[in-house]
């Protein structure tokens, strides 16, 4: 069991610090997005998928040590959580304090990350509101160029020239 407690808080470890490398990278977007600077967010973009790659595989080897000590442990690998082995672990308060401790860390650095992610989402449906609300202007603009172009008896419409093809033929 030891063994496995070791793998388990090295693995918290190893992911607290790549979600805590990801922080400043999270806001730096934050940063491109409100200047919208198209190639920082594709350099970012970059940046960000290594290190979620990486946390993808730690998360895959946590998940098998938490099996693992769910198994030794006699209880259910659906409902095991790092709480439950925090409290399982009284008789082992050196393991038990230093998982509790890596917990904490664990959480406080997501929060923190969650937050500056929820930062950049809004950021990012307001600029996408932005372009539709831009777009939307511009079809607008585009559809009643030529409503307001009648003579004074509205049979035809003023200044505007007969419609002939790119060349005039006549030249």
């Amino acid at each position: 069991m030891a063994s496995l407690m070791e793998e388990l808080i090295g693995t918290l470890t190893a992911e607290e610090e790549i979600y805590r490398d990801l922080v400043p990278v999270e806001e730096e977007k934050t940063r491109a997005i409100i200047a919208n600077d198209l190639k920082a967010l594709q350099d970012i973009t970059v940046r960000e998928h290594e290190l979620v790659d990486r946390t993808s595989a730690l998360e895959g080897k946590r998940e098998r040590v938490t099996l693992d000590i769910a198994t030794v442990l006699s209880m259910d690998p659906k409902n095991i959580t790092l709480e439950k082995i925090i409290d399982v672990l009284k008789n082992q308060p050196d393991d038990q304090k230093r998982l509790q401790i890596v917990h904490d860390r664990l959480r406080k650095t997501v929060m923190r990350l969650q937050a500056v992610n929820d930062q950049n989402k809004t950021l990012l449906k307001e600029a996408m509101d932005m372009i539709e609300f831009n777009m939307n202007v511009i079809r607008s603009t585009r559809m009643s160029s030529g409503s307001s172009n009648y003579s004074s008896d509205a049979s035809e419409v003023a200044g505007m020239a007969p419609q002939h093809g790119m060349f005039d033929a006549k030249q």
